[in-house]
């Protein structure tokens, strides 16, 4: 009898490359405590966004699944996103933004982040929120306590939030343009497409 092929994929990798050093970085690495189905890599490279993509392209031969995260920030003004985002889908790599910061991302976890917000608003809701909680602290991006206590668990509830805000973003975009026009995340500030990046994680819940 002829040998059965297994035909499974080999490659169970999971990259995920930022240029935040503290809270992206420390955020996700909390989430992996959540147990994808994947072995998880974080990765930090001090790259604007065409660097990170670049930075990526080696991974993409053995990896499932590899994933540039960063705030939209300036990147359109200095002729960084655009180009990043053409470079990645050629490449077969999955972009993760946040407009202005990840801080949209965090608070997607406890209401809807779907106003015009700079980044010091930002944190000022942040910190409203911590204080409603309990927490003693203010927020910190390199304290892994609070994210750990207060944000990760909530992860759920942040995909769904990000989720509506992004979806009513297309949705309005899509009624007033063609359907071909390419997405003007640049102008979409609050917003985040972190979930996508969560979904594709396929984690179980503690």
């Amino acid at each position: 009898m002829a040998r059965k092929i297994d035909t499974r994929k080999t490659r169970e990798t999971f990259v995920i490359i930022t240029n935040g050093k503290k809270s992206e970085q420390n955020y996700f690495n909390l989430l992996k405590s959540y147990k994808s189905i994947y072995e998880v890599k974080v990765l930090f490279k001090n790259a604007a966004p065409t660097g990170l993509v670049h930075e990526a392209e080696q991974y993409t031969r053995d990896a499932n699944q590899v994933w540039c995260v960063f705030d939209i920030d300036n990147t359109y003004s200095e002729n960084q996103l655009i180009p990043a985002i053409r470079e990645a889908k050629k490449n077969g790599i999955k972009i993760a933004y946040s407009n202005a910061a990840f801080e949209v991302w965090l608070i997607s976890h406890f209401q809807k982040c779907d106003k015009y917000l700079n980044t010091t608003q930002l944190i000022d809701i942040l910190n409203e929120y911590l204080k409603s909680q309990g927490c003693k602290f203010t927020y910190d991006k390199s304290d892994d306590d609070t994210l750990k206590n207060y944000f990760v668990p909530n992860y759920n509830i942040a995909i769904n939030n990000a989720k509506i805000v992004y979806q009513k973003r297309v949705k309005e975009f899509r009624e007033q343009f063609n359907a071909a026009k390419e997405l003007p995340i640049w102008e979409w500030n609050s917003s985040t497409t972190i979930y996508l990046l969560v979904e594709a994680m396929k984690l179980s819940s503690h």
